[in-house]
């Protein structure tokens, strides 16, 4: 019986393939419904599944080792081949699972090897691009040569002209970030927390300025200077694992947008990895990467200020895992609402919860045709009326005031304020509205129907659009 006791190429693109999958830097899509167009030692289902499942790996978003389902700017999607060059690693970072705690097997490719792997793949039409990542074996400048001396055997043996995304290590050279950003579609060099102190306590071999800011500077340079390279670059911390506030993550985040001018940013919480110091702390709460991207968009997108952005951090400096950032930003700037929908600008829209880019420009082009004075029309251009409707007014519109908005009828919000002023962790609360003020109004219909509500005089009911008994209709 003939036993390997070596691992090919393609026992190693499974491993390493999966390894790269703790990498966040990538959006993910969905795979196909099957997902079995490739066969052998490529089929899908080979990443396995249960107790055979490889580490850090999602079959909806690998429908093959090595393989990745990621999304366009456009919404489609594109496979690219994931991988590690190696998961050796001589760092001592203490969430990393690659990190020299870690007791298990090692693997590494060769340079050829790598690129052969990668141009087979693309001659099978099973992926259309690279992402290549790996763990720092000897130092970031040796890393990161093997790493780029791959790609220039895809690029020049190959001939292949695609895209490639190309981690640069820690601690690399100047002269090898020009290569690298000569050679790549996009680079990236990861920051993982905000502040030099915090990298000290949780990865004491790497120096935040000179490992990681001054590469990242550099990469900003040549995008600047030089045509023909990568068109940009992006980075990702590791939410949670330095003790950081979200307050913290957005001053640096606001430092490298305003600076450097990065395509992305990505926020995967801490996990718990195991042989690591770490192993005990608690993972990070789904909710706060998810404020962390809403956050991000309001930067990038929406183009927030930075001191509209302020308005949504506690006094702790975390964003609300109740309430989304702009929520919380509208309902701290009060006095500006609410917006004639009619008059608005663009930027004046995009302030409105319930209203983005998309809805936004919908509105002022309907604009242009007529006036807008129904919420049918607002909610077929995208707008969400349960959200949107205190902060916006039209013909037939009358949204609460803002002293009404700031009632907290139940004292659910001082409670709650005043329990995390101490330290105290309360259970989330039954609803995330801070009273029943910001429940969307009843619509009082022809022939004295009213959606189901009964309209009271002085109750919510009072405000109805139309209603007979509103004060404000009667006039």
């Amino acid at each position: 019986m003939l036993i390997k006791s070596t691992p090919d190429r393609y026992d190693k693109l499974q491993i390493l393939g999966g390894m790269a999958a703790s990498d966040d830097i990538l959006t993910a899509g969905k795979a196909d419904r099957g997902g079995h167009s490739l066969s052998g030692k490529f089929a899908a289902g080979s990443i396995g599944s249960g107790r055979n499942r490889v580490a850090y790996s999602d079959p909806r978003k690998n429908p093959a080792p090595g393989i990745y389902k990621a999304s366009l700017p456009n919404g489609k999607k594109i496979n690219l081949m994931r991988v590690m060059f190696t998961d050796f690693c001589k760092m001592d970072c203490a969430y990393c699972p690659n990190s020299i705690y870690v007791p298990r097997k090692r693997y590494a490719f060769k340079r050829e090897e790598l690129a052969d792997t990668f141009a087979e793949l693309h001659q099978r039409l099973a992926v259309d691009g690279l992402f290549l990542s790996s763990g720092i074996a000897g130092d970031g400048t040796k890393t990161t040569q093997r790493m780029v001396e791959t790609v220039e055997i895809i690029r020049k043996k190959h001939g292949f002209r695609g895209y490639i995304h190309l981690k640069v290590m820690p601690g690399a050279s100047r002269e090898l970030v020009e290569r690298a950003h000569r050679l790549g579609s996009r680079l990236s060099v990861n920051i993982e927390t905000p502040e030099p102190d915090m990298m000290r306590r949780i990865s004491p071999h790497k120096d935040l300025q000179k490992d990681i800011l001054d590469p990242m500077a550099w990469i900003n340079d040549l995008t600047r200077e030089t045509s023909g390279g990568a068109v940009g670059q992006a980075t990702q911390f590791v939410v949670g694992a330095a003790d950081e506030s979200d307050r913290q993550i957005y001053h640096r985040v606001d430092q490298m947008y305003t600076d450097w001018n990065l395509k992305r940013v990505y926020y995967p919480p801490f996990r718990p990895a195991r042989h690591t110091p770490m192993e005990e702390k608690p993972p990070v709460h789904a909710g706060r990467e998810h404020r962390l991207y809403q956050m991000d968009w309001l930067r990038r997108v929406y183009n927030f200020a930075s001191y509209e952005i302020d308005l949504a951090f506690d006094h702790g400096g975390f964003l609300s895992l109740e309430q989304d950032p702009k929520t919380v930003i509208a309902m701290e700037n009060l006095d500006a609402f609410p917006i004639d929908l009619n008059a608005a600008s663009r930027d004046q829209l995009l302030r409105i919860p319930g209203i983005g880019p998309v809805s936004a420009g919908r509105i002022l082009e309907n604009r242009r045709r007529h006036s807008i004075d129904n919420w049918r029309d607002l909610q077929a251009m995208g707008v969400v009326r349960k959200r949107a409707w205190p902060y916006v007014v039209f013909p037939g519109q009358r949204p609460p005031s803002g002293k009404q908005l700031r009632l907290d009828l139940f004292g659910e919000a001082s409670d709650r304020r005043a329990a995390e002023a101490a330290g105290v962790t309360l259970p989330p609360p039954k609803s995330g509205k801070l009273s029943s003020i910001m429940e969307p109004p009843a619509t009082y219909n022809a022939g004295g129907t009213y959606d189901g509500h009964e309209c009271i005089p002085g109750s919510r009911g009072a405000m109805c659009a139309g209603c007979p008994i509103n004060p404000a209709s009667a006039s």
